[in-house]
């Protein structure tokens, strides 16, 4: 299956790149997407579960319907059960409420995701015709004006950051292994949340949201026009059928909080889909139509509120606010109509105009559902320290991973990420990091020295909103070179040596950015960077002076593979000094791949890189690389060899079963 797109903006992949499933079921049954369940009531003694469930009778012949519900808790034991009964007449549907009550139940929240199953069993005439088993957590979400996000009743801020749906060099294939680990290095930095743009993502991501404790901004669209549609079909033509599954489809997932029907829609601005509309459709500034969406989404989901994404979030036309952040008038200016249609008003990128907008329009309840570091921007403070955390409901990076696509040439994806197509953090994942974990933490980076870098950098990215400087995370530099040590940390203070003497200790000032600066002339030797809290050293970070390359070193993230032909292995690959100090040259490693695995994809740092994602060789950016294996069916050895000129090869051993 071919599929022709005329804006390939994020939109990767072609064909059947996601589980697809085909059911057989009999006459009587459960319709996919047949069952909601809600927990209207909570608390620590009693929860009720609210149970909808849809039967359909496709016999030629009426007859008793009876459905059983158990309720199983997280250690596989059947806590509650209820049976109903209805008498079905030919060719027509019911739907069953039941209300069932679990006695001190598990609640699933960020840090202990409990979840549950409803095991639905279904009898037509007293024979068994249905089984349908579905998945949910016991959970109480609240979204407020003055406190943000309540969870079970406490204050929780939701951190994270936007991700699309690709795994980077593996491509737009929705592989559960793929999500897992990226998933897993996200929760590792403090995340607890992710903003899904600006489509439906896989149901086997959300899964893992659920498994894994993180809350989700589920989103339906990016723009409503045609261009971002497939171009062929009015947006006003198919929204309300899509919207109703994609509800309906991940209404049982307790990791979603809030669903979003749309994200900066040209609407908001006056402007509208000159295929298909006139001027006269956006003469309301899409509020009529947002405000239509709205009450829909609560007709299928009365448990959630709605958002959708503005920007530049204030009244006006494109024309006016061309210049944007540096209008006169911008700060002064009120909301777009949109903003007063929606349960919550997302802001994409001015999330310095909350405590304005929280002081004007006391009942708003706000969220930064696009963040950046706002380099370069004027006196713009990075965006999680621009608002006031206590109000607002949550703070978003654009992005949390490297996506494929939305670049300009020669750039080949997204890497102003919390990490990179290397699947390494980035300087930027650092910075968040530091905002985000309560691990104490403190990571050495070196600005890019050489000018020739900084100013090709300079002309890719001249806007630097989504930007951090061009970073080095070595110690291998030109004799009495000028450098400037950055220390992102979420320390009291950090105090740098180099070669055993203290180059001075620096604070960070409350409010302000979580990084520091020490200009440093290049030795060689050892530079550490220490962390400390009350005086007392917490944390360190060193980086060393290699030697040359004596040896590649194979790093997988798992040794225990499944032989279910899409379980991957992320192999860091490095090359080292015959100490184990990684050496940051760029050289071609060539890969051989024996056994029971193929090669899914190769990547480095280098997003200007003209080396294709699907190889088996690639070159290291300084010194370092990345290959992911998948799996076959067939149980066995794996082995991987190495090479590269001028260093010894390497073979690792793996195996699936």
């Amino acid at each position: 299956m071919t599929i022709q797109s005329r804006v390939p903006r994020a939109g990767t992949g072609e064909g059947i790149y996601r589980d697809v499933w085909l059911k057989t079921v009999n006459p009587v049954y459960v319709p996919d997407m047949g069952i909601h369940i809600t927990t209207p009531f909570i608390t620590n003694e009693l929860a009720r579960v609210s149970i909808h469930t849809k039967i359909v009778n496709d016999t030629e012949e009426p007859g008793e319907i009876i459905i059983e519900t158990e309720i199983v808790d997280p250690t596989g034991n059947t806590v509650t059960s209820k049976k109903a009964v209805v008498y079905l007449q030919y060719l027509k549907d019911y739907t069953f409420h039941q209300q069932l009550e679990v006695k001190n139940p598990a609640l699933w929240d960020t840090k202990n995701p409990n979840l549950y199953h409803a095991k639905t069993t279904v009898y037509f005439n007293g024979e068994i015709q249905d089984k349908y088993l579905t998945r949910f957590g016991i959970r109480d979400i609240q979204l407020t004006a003055d406190e943000g996000l309540l969870l079970n009743g406490k204050k929780v801020f939701a951190q994270g950051g936007n991700i699309h749906h690709d795994l980077g060099c593996v491509g737009a294939v929705a592989l559960k292994s793929g999500y897992r680990y990226r998933l897993q290095k996200l929760k590792e930095m403090g995340c607890n949340s992710l903003r899904l743009s600006h489509n439906p993502h896989a149901p086997v991501l959300l899964d893992l949201c659920d498994e894994m404790g993180i809350l989700v901004i589920s989103e339906a669209y990016d723009k409503w026009t045609s261009q971002y549609y497939g171009g062929e079909v009015p947006f006003k033509k198919v929204w309300k059928d899509d919207l109703e599954k994609f509800i309906k489809r991940d209404r049982n997932h307790p990791s979603v909080y809030l669903w979003s029907v749309g994200n900066e829609v040209p609407q908001q601005l006056g402007d509208f889909d000159k295929k298909f509309e006139t001027k006269g459709d956006a003469a309301d500034f899409g509020a009529a139509l947002l405000r239509e969406m709205v009450e829909f989404t609560h007709s299928i989901d009365p448990s959630r509120e709605v958002t959708a994404a503005l920007f530049p979030a204030r009244e006006g036309t494109q024309t006016e606010w061309t210049n944007w952040n540096n209008h006169a008038e911008f700060m002064q200016t009120m909301p777009p109509p949109m903003a007063f249609q929606m349960d919550v008003v997302s802001w994409n990128y001015t999330g310095n105009l909350f405590g304005v907008d929280h002081k004007n329009y006391p009942q708003m309840k706000f969220v930064a559902s696009e963040a950046s570091t706002n380099l370069d921007f004027g006196n713009r403070k990075i965006s999680m320290l621009e608002f006031d955390r206590e109000h607002v409901i949550g703070h978003y990076y654009w992005t949390a991973l490297t996506y494929l696509g939305e670049s300009s040439w020669p750039s080949k994806s997204w890497q102003r990420a919390f990490f990179d197509a290397n699947e390494q953090m980035t300087p930027i994942g650092y910075l968040y990091k530091s905002l985000y974990s309560d691990e104490p933490m403190v990571k050495i980076e070196v600005k890019e020295p050489d000018t020739t870098k900084l100013n090709y950098w300079d002309k890719q990215y001249p806007n630097k909103r989504w930007s951090w400087y061009p970073m080095l995370d070595h110690w291998n530099f030109e004799k009495d070179a000028k450098l400037e040590v950055q220390a992102f940390s979420n320390c009291d203070e950090v105090e740098l040596i180099l070669n055993d003497i203290s180059l001075g200790s620096k604070k960070i000032k409350e409010g302000e950015e979580p990084v520091l600066y020490w200009n440093v002339p290049y030795q060689k030797g050892m530079l550490v960077a220490v962390g400390k809290q009350n005086g007392k050293v917490v944390t360190k970070d060193t980086l060393k002076t290699s030697g040359k390359p004596k040896k590649i070193v194979l790093t997988p993230h798992t040794k225990s593979l499944k032989a279910n032909g899409g379980d991957l292995v992320y192999i860091q690959v490095s090359l080292q000094d015959k100490n184990g100090n990684i050496v940051p040259v760029d050289k071609l490693i060539s890969f051989k791949v024996e056994g029971a695995a193929t090669i899914a994809g190769v990547a480095n740092s280098n997003e200007f890189s003209d080396e294709p994602w699907q190889n088996n060789k690639r070159t290291t950016v300084n010194g370092k690389c990345l290959i992911v294996l998948r799996t076959t069916n067939d149980n066995g050895k794996i082995e991987i060899t190495a090479n590269t000129k001028g260093v010894k090869s390497t073979k690792l051993e793996l195996s699936s079963k």
